[in-house]
């Protein structure tokens, strides 16, 4: 009877989401990077049914070193940051284990820095999108399990203090990644520094769940998780198409590829808040957490916002509008529009109907 109760209040909503962001890059991309998703599945299980910190964050650690190990063929720097947060996430545990909450509220978002890869500590996730793009969306779905894992046992009321902090701190660094993103000069760029981007919205959004606004930080995380899982695969299959796609280079590809190009511009106006999708609520209940606390990060987000809205439009223009190049190569492949609908479908489903994961996932974080 225990076991059942425990599985009824398990955080289903965080693990349909994580489990599905795992397993769609390689379920578009088959024969490639799916030797490893038996032993991530079972870490993020774990990681988010877990009753203690110590199975938790030990499993987040797992997951991190799966990572890793995908990584380090492709990317160095991107391995060792993937290592070096895995031995956070245990230093987490043992913080927790000796009462030590806020060395353990410090590490836990130190952690999270690193996988969402918010400046300065975003070499490795840039890394990551630079070479190996499919192990930094797949490495985006642990971090989902990851931040409820850091809701649930390393944030609590003490740190509220913390709050405000992690607020302007998360709302700089999102304005600074999006001043540099509108200097990028091809593809691999833009999806670089739009990541980086999000990630500064992550910390702030942790902000406001360190002063107890948790349905911020869960929105924030599952928008950053759709959003740029979708939209790195979109650039990934481009790329294989056509090759790098610098910004000064021919664009006319909407009429060669009508699908992945309206793809892509979904992801990215989900990704800066675009009405009806789940990137406008989560950008809604953060502006409004910061408005009460912090006005200047407030402000600061919504010009970040519109910052990459705007380059994103130059993306979009630069890369899909003009003179129609002629390829030879398909459109989406059956698999990758798959992905590419169920994940859009969720973002619109969640900028609909945001309870059906803030209610039951916020019920259990109180």
């Amino acid at each position: 009877m225990t076991d059942l109760a425990v599985l009824a209040d398990a955080p289903w909503p965080v693990i349909g989401l994580s489990l599905l962001l795992l397993v769609a890059p390689a379920f578009a991309e088959p024969l490639r990077h799916r030797w490893h998703l038996p032993s991530l599945i079972a870490a993020l299980l774990v990681a988010l049914l877990a009753p203690t910190p110590a199975i938790a964050y030990s499993a987040v650690a797992v997951g991190a070193l799966v990572h890793a190990r995908a990584a380090w063929p492709a990317s160095r720097t991107g391995a060792a940051m993937l290592a070096i947060s895995a031995g956070l996430a245990l230093a987490v545990a043992a913080a927790l284990a000796a009462g030590e909450l806020t060395l353990a509220f410090a590490l836990s978002c130190l952690t999270i820095a690193m996988r969402a890869g918010v400046m300065p500590f975003h070499s490795g996730v840039a890394s990551l999108c630079d070479r190996i793009p499919v192990v930094q969306t797949q490495q985006l779905a642990s971090g989902i399990a990851l931040v409820f894992v850091h809701l649930r046992f390393a944030d609590n009321h003490a740190m509220a203090a913390a709050g405000p902090m992690l607020e302007r701190y998360g709302a700089a660094a999102a304005l600074i990644a999006a001043l540099i993103t509108l200097a990028q000069k091809d593809l691999r760029g833009f999806y670089r520094g739009t990541t980086t981007m999000h990630a500064g919205v992550l910390i702030a959004a942790i902000g406001a769940a360190a002063i107890g606004d948790y349905g911020a930080a869960l929105m924030v995380t599952a928008t950053m998780g759709l959003a740029l899982v979708g939209l790195g695969m979109m650039v990934t299959s481009l790329e294989e198409r056509v090759g790098p796609t610098p910004f000064s280079g021919p664009g006319g590809r909407v009429g060669t590829f009508p699908k992945l190009a309206l793809a892509f511009a979904l992801f990215g106006g989900a990704g800066v808040g675009l009405p009806g999708t789940a990137g406008f609520i989560a950008d809604d209940l953060l502006l409004h957490a910061l408005w009460m606390n912090s006005p200047a990060s407030a402000i600061a987000l919504i010009l970040a916002a519109a910052l990459l809205a705007v380059t994103t439009l130059i993306a979009f223009s630069r890369v899909f509008l003009g003179r129609t190049t002629p390829s030879r190569a398909p459109d989406l492949y059956p698999r990758e529009r798959i992905v590419a609908a169920t994940l859009l479908l969720l973002l619109i489903l969640l900028g609909f109907a945001p309870g059906l994961l803030l209610e039951p996932s916020g019920a259990l974080l109180e």
